[in-house]
């Protein structure tokens, strides 16, 4: 058996590449490398580890790329983990093949790129991974394996995709298992009545907005954005502010508006939020600094500051 993967993003394709060479060491594993803009996608040290692993590897240069290799090659199955460039399948030579995209969110609720985000943004109960038939319409082909884990408060964006990094080689393996027994995976067709599409992040996306969202939401919204935005942002005096770290404390019955600062010398660092609720500011970064919430009032934060959830002229 001959098992392709199409992947740009290191951390996901080398979970796979370790276990399949472990655990099903009679297959034929050949990687293919899209390209990245990522500086910390080593090309070199992913063609010595695949030397020394008795790996195919093939760097793309560019997008026909993909269409040889897989005329070349002609795997019995391929499995997408994170590629940039729209698919057609129609190019695919070898109709045998089946092919795969690993699709780190819940279908079809959670399409797009960016599924981790919008799960955590808006507080699903339930975070999922699915693997999915790969169609020409994005996301959209029968889903063959899942697995949803409950959203916890230690959860953030970098966090699940390191955790479904792993995860997903259980579904791999279990897919070609089934491969291996003459018996492909249960294909169940999405539901296209409950289908959502979310692009990825935009600024008015990972903006605290003190007015319309409550106390928890804006924790989740901080959740989404750690660590690849460094928080989630607002701004104050035309300064922007990213919130590392929150904690929702009890109600207090304060005449403030939502986004109004409430520093407590030394000790706390709060923003009322809608309902007469506050956030407890744990970590935030200004100006390229990353400051605990203890020294808040050494950078000039003081009671009755107002957040703003776009940045004034």
């Amino acid at each position: 058996m001959k098992i392709g993967i199409v992947s740009n993003a290191i951390s996901l394709y080398r979970p796979l590449l370790l276990n399949l060479f472990n655990t099903k060491n009679r297959a034929e594993v050949i990687l293919y490398i899209g390209k990245s803009d990522d500086p910390g996608q080593n090309s070199a040290e992913t063609i010595k580890f695949c030397n020394a692993m008795g790996i195919t590897v093939t760097i793309e240069n560019n997008k026909q790329d993909l269409y040889n290799w897989h005329q070349l090659y002609q795997p019995d199955m391929v499995f997408f983990a994170g590629y940039s460039n729209i698919i057609q399948t129609e190019q695919f030579i070898n109709a045998k093949c089946n092919i795969y995209n690993i699709h780190f969110g819940k279908l079809p609720q959670f399409r797009g790129p960016s599924p981790v985000f919008w799960q955590l943004k808006k507080g699903e109960k339930d975070i999922g991974l699915s693997i999915h038939v790969m169609t020409d319409k994005l996301d959209s082909g029968p889903v063959v394996w899942e697995y949803k884990i409950p959203n916890q408060p230690h959860f953030t964006y970098d966090f699940v995709n390191q955790l479904f990094a792993e995860v997903q080689v259980k579904g791999v393996i279990e897919i070609i298992d089934q491969f291996e027994k003459k018996c492909l995976p249960a294909e169940i067709q999405q539901n296209e009545d409950k289908a959502a599409y979310y692009t990825r992040p935009q600024l008015k996306d990972i903006v605290i907005n003190w007015n319309e969202m409550s106390a928890e939401e804006i924790i989740d919204l901080i959740k989404a954005c750690n660590s690849w935005n460094m928080g989630a942002a607002t701004f104050i005096n035309g300064l922007e502010i990213k919130i590392l770290d929150a904690t929702l404390i009890a109600s207090a019955k304060l005449s403030f508006i939502p986004g109004t600062a409430v520093v407590n010398g030394n000790s706390d660092f709060s923003v009322v939020c809608k309902g007469d609720k506050l956030l407890s500011v744990k970590y935030f970064k200004i100006n390229n600094c990353f400051v605990p919430q203890r020294f808040a009032g050494a950078y000039g934060f003081k009671t009755g500051q107002c957040f703003l959830s776009m940045p004034t002229a």
